[in-house]
């Protein structure tokens, strides 16, 4: 999904123009002891392990997680300086990131969610159906949000290999060829 850390990397506080990758969202306060509950933004467990560095909220705060396990599809970890719960609670909503400098390589069909958002979408013979605003994460797959940006009509495309054909990020477009009736006017004008 979203990005990984190696714990090794440097642990000097990143500079104010680095660029910054989010990895999860405080959501919520457990026990009376500072723990969080964090909803991750990553596929990569390794992100929440005891001893990594993240950096908290807009300021990018150096804390170091001090203990971590998953409940679910959550985490419930606890950071350095936060060790009760009025202390997790001024923590909630707050995201947690690392510097996308140390975001780990991926393969080349795989991309990472910021790299999507604000792709043109385009059916393979080149006809223009929009432009991607968002990403609904899903069970199977994800969603794609493709806004339209002459009519501000929005689909949900399928994260799927049968409906895309290709990513050129340096290009900035996904090359698609949906179902029929996805993005066909003839199916608006049935409704």
């Amino acid at each position: 999904m979203t990005a990984d850390h190696d714990p090794n990397a440097s642990q000097n506080n990143p500079t104010a123009t680095e660029d910054w990758a989010d990895v999860g969202e405080i959501v919520g306060v457990f026990g009376v002891h500072g723990e969080l509950k964090v909803r991750p933004r990553t596929d990569f467990a390794g992100r929440f392990a005891r001893g990594a560095v993240i950096y908290l909220g807009e300021r990018h705060e150096r804390r170091v997680i001090t203990s971590s396990r998953a409940q679910g599809a959550q985490y419930i970890i606890g950071l350095e300086g936060c060790a009760t719960a009025n202390d997790a609670e001024r923590l909630r909503g707050q995201t947690l990131a690392i510097p996308s400098a140390e975001l780990t390589t991926l393969p080349a069909d795989q991309f990472y969610l910021h790299d999507i958002i604000g792709l043109r979408v385009e059916r393979m013979d080149g006809k223009a159906l929009g432009v991607i605003t968002a990403i609904i994460p899903g069970g199977a797959y994800d969603l794609y949000v493709v806004r339209n940006p002459d009519t501000g009509q929005e689909r949900l495309l399928p994260a799927v290999k049968a409906f895309i054909r290709g990513v050129d990020l340096a290009g900035g477009v996904m090359r698609v060829e949906p179902i029929p009736g996805l993005f066909d006017e003839e199916a608006e004008e049935a409704r």
